[in-house]
Order: structure tokens, then sequence, then C-alpha cells
């Protein structure tokens, strides 16, 4: 299984169907964010998006039995392509996919920005409807399951394309 790098967008929304859990079993040991995205979860928390301290909890320099790690940029090419994204995108989807790129990760993210760059640059990708439909192929639950969690993420603010996972599995 390849390593995964992952932006605030998909963390959150597991987060707030309360089911961050499920990142944890299907991506352990092979899931990584960045400083820049653990800084967008603080000052969500900060603003009243209480879910996200869930996300913040299970990252492993908080918390050594955490699943998820940070992973920091560490040469001059790594910066030198990331100047190239932040004009374009936030600081969190701009480290991920220049982690993405550098270190041929999956990017994991739901930004619409951030997605269309990366297909640009032959980036492996997912998102949460992805990563929703993989659970339930693994039988990690079921359809009517990922179906409510869904309808629960949208609740939070959520911009799914679909509200229902049926004809995708």
């Amino acid at each position: 299984m390849p390593d995964y790098i992952f932006d605030t967008t998909a963390l959150s929304n597991f987060a707030a169907a309360g089911r961050i859990d499920l990142l944890g079993k299907r991506y352990g040991g092979k899931a990584f964010t960045t400083v820049d995205v653990v800084d967008e979860l603080n000052k969500g928390v900060k603003a009243g998006y209480l879910h996200l301290g869930s996300v913040v909890q299970q990252i492993q320099t908080m918390n050594p039995a955490g699943w998820i790690q940070i992973m920091i940029s560490n040469s001059a090419a790594e910066q030198l392509l990331r100047s190239q994204f932040d004009q374009s995108l936030g600081p969190g989807e701009a480290s991920c996919l220049t982690l993405a790129i550098s270190r041929q990760m999956i990017f994991v993210t739901d930004d619409l920005a951030a997605r269309r760059l990366a297909k640009k640059r032959n980036v492996s990708l997912t998102g949460t409807l992805g990563i929703l439909i993989a659970l339930v192929r693994q039988k990690a639950f079921s359809i009517e399951e990922a179906n409510a969690m869904i309808t629960a993420m949208i609740q939070r603010h959520y911009r799914s394309p679909v509200d229902r996972l049926d004809d995708f599995i």
C-alpha cells in the first residue's frame, strides 16, 4: 500500500461525521500530513469547529499511538516546487501537493483547485468519496452506513457531488 498525504478537507469531513477512526484503520502507518494542515486544523478548533480536535489528537507527534504523522519538506527542490503552488492554493493543499509530487504519494483532497493541479502533474488522488467507496468495498462498513456518513458530512457543510454511493458500489 502506498503512502497517503492528507490535506484538511478529507480529515475534516470524517471528523465532522464522527468517524475519524475509519481513516486510522484504513491508513494507519501509511498516512501523513503537514505542519500547514495541522495549523489549519488548530485554527478551525479555535474558530469553534471542535470536531477537528479529534484529528489533531490522532497526529503522532501529539499522540504516540496516533495513526497519522507529520511530514516536512526538507529539500530546496521541494521548497521551489511549493512556491509554484502558493499563489493558487492554500498552505495545506500546497504543502501536501508538493510532497505528493516529490515523494510519489497519493494525495487525499476534496479541494477542486488542488485536484486540478494534481491531475496536471499526474499525481494519484483520492478524496472523501473515494475513501468511503473503498471502505464499503473492503466491507469495513455497509453502503447504508456510508450513505448516512455522507448525509452527516453534508449537514456539516461538505459539498458532495452526490448524496448517495449506491451507483458506485
